[in-house]
């Protein structure tokens, strides 16, 4: 048997790359396919719904051909040496914490999910003082909140509970 599977830098880099060109490819998939027939994407009152995933991916499109230029000029000064998979494997947890987080914010709530998510976050990232953790994930999360809410009249998601705070 033999070690484990190592990943060049370069071909990291490109992998890396092509998945933001495939997360760029999407949301413009989705403005099309589900703001445009919508009416939310042609102008009009609707129009900032469209306008702002647009802008944000607009602006990681050009990162990511400023990326493609790094990498075709700076090709020889890379170092041949790689990684393991098993380096991944933070990285992996943190999106797999955030896309469950996704996937409950609806159902559960703004208030319900988001202390949880900046725990668990935290945990996976190395912190182990539990009770500055909890205290900054609370913190952070009812900061966010009310700045949103209070300040911004931005209507966060309640669940199932409706857990909404009159700020």
């Amino acid at each position: 048997m033999t070690g484990p599977l190592v990943i060049g830098r370069r071909t990291a880099g490109w992998c890396a790359v092509a998945l933001m060109l495939v997360l760029v490819a999407l949301v413009f998939e989705q403005i099309r396919d589900v703001l445009g027939p919508s009416g939310m994407a042609e102008g009009g009152p609707y129009d900032n719904a469209a306008a702002y995933p647009r802008g944000v991916t607009l602006v990681l499109l050009g990162l990511v051909a400023l990326q493609i230029v790094v990498q075709v000029v700076a090709r020889r000064r890379v170092p041949a040496d790689g990684f393991t998979l098993r380096q991944l494997v933070r990285p992996a947890a943190v999106i797999a914490i955030f896309g469950l987080y996704l996937g409950l914010l609806g159902p559960l709530g703004f208030h319900l999910t988001s202390a949880p998510m900046l725990f668990a976050v935290m945990a996976v990232c190395g912190a182990r003082q539990w009770w500055q953790m909890i205290a900054l994930s609370l913190a952070i999360s009812f900061g966010l909140a009310w700045f949103f809410e209070s300040q911004l009249d931005v209507v966060l998601p309640g669940g199932i509970f409706h857990l909404n705070i009159p700020w």
